[in-house]
């Protein structure tokens, strides 16, 4: 008898053995609740196959970021693992832009804030992370200690403003006296590496230039000629799908041109438009091609603060606008102006939109400023010498040679292009505002460096793409609607390389065509399924009159990889 239960009980610890790789446990949830189920489940076993959903509590979300998140009992546990992460909101960046203002972050994604010229982010770093306590540092920028002192002049330089120190951002600038030529920058501006461009001279006599020189892939707009006078311009053009870097246009300084630019011809296409909640794009199919803008807009009751056009260049989407509700739009103070200064309107408060105009004295010139939901763009100061150029863009160390003496307008960019073995980190482009270049990149030694996350097909990284990270870093992915993800969500740059990234398997696509043609129809008539994501059970019927053909067990089909076979009746 004794025997008899031994074997009994060994049978019932190997059958148990068998059913608990069969089985997963009930999900539990931290800031989770499972949609659906009695509280009485949650000690209970949930076979292979079933299909639960879970939403997150207030301020957590699923890494797909879905109101309600699919997860289904596999073998291996529940796929994907059932996760609530906390959430960080980002505001807007006071004396700095970020293409996050705005938006709501999950538990480990990182946002790049660029800082204004004179500002920086604590720890001199440009990004911050979203952990589950908030921000790893508060996203301000504050202003720096970098100062630029003024060299020796040479004789008969005239500058303005005159002074002993002058601060990030600062621009000087030059006149000759006498009558003498100017050779080198009008203009020249204060970065943390120093000056830049160089101080000019000054000359009694200039020369002339010849034909300006051949640019590979590029070419020159407007009409030749074959003698060129010192001060003279022409600018280059690239073809569609080139990036031009570098000053477009060159100048004849003293018989020598200055620095062609260069026209990249290995761009990288842009993956698919980035999310703009409470807002959608209007496009044609992938991929974006280097140069293709794309169309935003908002949604009804929305309005849209930025560019409501975003432009694919070198792999990278320039910034995302914002969608603000319309009645939480935020209106803008009276500027603060010394007595004397004419305005129009003269309010005490201005509603979101409305235009301003004034005229510092002694000058003339209107000068306009807009009010964008609580700030005014460009701020209206009427304190220093207003400039509507910037002077030439600067010579950023490790980029490639941009020595060039010509002014740029107001929002002008210019793209930058590291030497051989060096990587960009920041912006792509530099933009000139209010007189001042903003937006500077670095080029830092490729080597305990990584630059952008490989891309996944039917993909895309959770946070804002980055031109170069540091050793260490994590990114996460995430796949689009009806795709799976398989593999690991992050990957991190080591030694210069990025771990494996997932892959995102295609969803299999029931056709009406193939049942039909099967004599078959869905089990479920009140489920009208088009995308079946892998690892989902997709049930089959026979059509009346038709019999089961095929065994019993294939009208019980998985999505595999976009693949399953259909069962047959006749």
């Amino acid at each position: 008898m004794l025997l008899l239960i031994n074997v009994i009980l060994i049978f019932w610890i190997s059958t148990a053995g068998v059913q608990a790789s069969s089985y997963c446990n009930y999900p539990k949830i931290d800031h989770g609740i499972i949609y659906g189920r009695d509280r009485s489940e949650e000690h209970s076993l949930v076979p292979v196959g079933e299909i639960y959903y879970y939403s997150c509590e207030y301020n957590f979300a699923s890494p797909s970021r879905s109101f309600w998140t699919r997860i289904i009992c596999t073998e291996e546990g529940w796929s994907p693992t059932p996760r609530c992460l906390g959430q960080c909101f980002f505001p807007s960046v006071e004396n700095g832009h970020s293409a996050s203002s705005g938006k709501t972050h999950l538990e480990g994604d990182s946002v790049q804030i660029v800082c204004d010229v004179g500002y920086s982010l604590p720890h001199n770093s440009d990004t911050i992370s979203c952990l589950k306590d908030g921000w790893s540092f508060p996203p301000r920028c504050s202003a720096t200690n970098i100062e630029c002192l003024l060299p020796v002049l040479k004789p008969n330089i005239d500058i303005y403003p005159k002074k002993a120190i002058y601060k990030a951002g600062d621009v000087l600038e030059f006149s000759c006296e006498g009558g003498l030529r100017r050779v080198g920058p009008d203009s020249i501006q204060c970065y943390h590496f120093g000056w830049s461009p160089n101080f000019p001279t000054c000359k009694g006599q200039v020369q002339s230039c010849g034909q300006p020189p051949q640019v590979l892939n590029g070419k020159i707009k407007g009409i030749r000629k074959e003698v060129y006078e010192h001060g003279e311009t022409m600018e280059y053009e690239c073809p569609p799908y080139f990036l031009l870097t570098g000053p477009a246009k060159i100048q004849c300084i003293d018989g020598e041109w200055t620095n062609v630019p260069t026209c990249v011809g290995q761009v990288k296409a842009c993956g698919p438009v980035p999310h703009l909640e409470n807002g959608y794009a209007q496009f044609s199919v992938l991929p974006f091609q280097h140069g293709v803008s794309v169309e935003l807009n908002c949604r009804d009751t929305y309005k849209m603060i930025g560019n409501n056009v975003i432009t694919c260049i070198d792999g990278t989407w320039t910034e995302l606008p914002t969608c603000v509700e319309t009645n939480q739009l935020k209106g803008c103070s009276r500027p603060k102006f010394h007595p004397g200064i004419l305005m129009r309107p003269n309010l005490s408060q201005y509603n979101h939109s409305t235009r301003i105009y004034y005229n510092c004295l002694p000058r003339y010139k209107r000068i306009r400023s807009i009010c964008i939901n609580g700030k005014w763009y460009p701020e209206p100061n009427c304190i220093g010498k207003w400039r509507e150029f910037c002077p030439p863009p600067p010579q950023i160390p490790n980029a490639q040679k941009m020595l060039t003496t010509v002014n740029y307008r107001n929002k002008a960019k210019v793209a930058i292009l590291c030497k051989e073995n060096y990587l960009l980190h920041g912006p792509r482009e530099i933009v000139c505002i209010d007189g001042q270049w903003q937006s500077l990149p670095q080029c830092i030694e490729a080597t305990l460096h990584c630059g952008p996350p490989p891309p996944v097909s039917n993909g895309d990284i959770t946070s804002f793409p980055l031109s170069v990270y540091p050793p260490g870093s994590t990114v996460q992915y995430r796949c689009q609607s009806f795709y799976e993800l398989r593999g690991s969500l992050d990957v991190t740059c080591r030694n210069g390389q990025w771990s494996e990234p997932p892959k995102c398997l295609d969803a299999c696509i029931i056709s009406e065509v193939n049942m039909n043609k099967n004599n078959i129809q869905l089990k479920w008539k009140d489920i009208k399924k088009l995308y079946v994501k892998t690892g989902d059970f997709v049930e089959f019927d026979c059509k009346w009159p038709y019999k089961a053909k095929t065994s019993k067990e294939s009208f019980r089909v998985v999505c595999q990889e976009g693949k399953f076979e259909y069962p047959m009746c006749e």
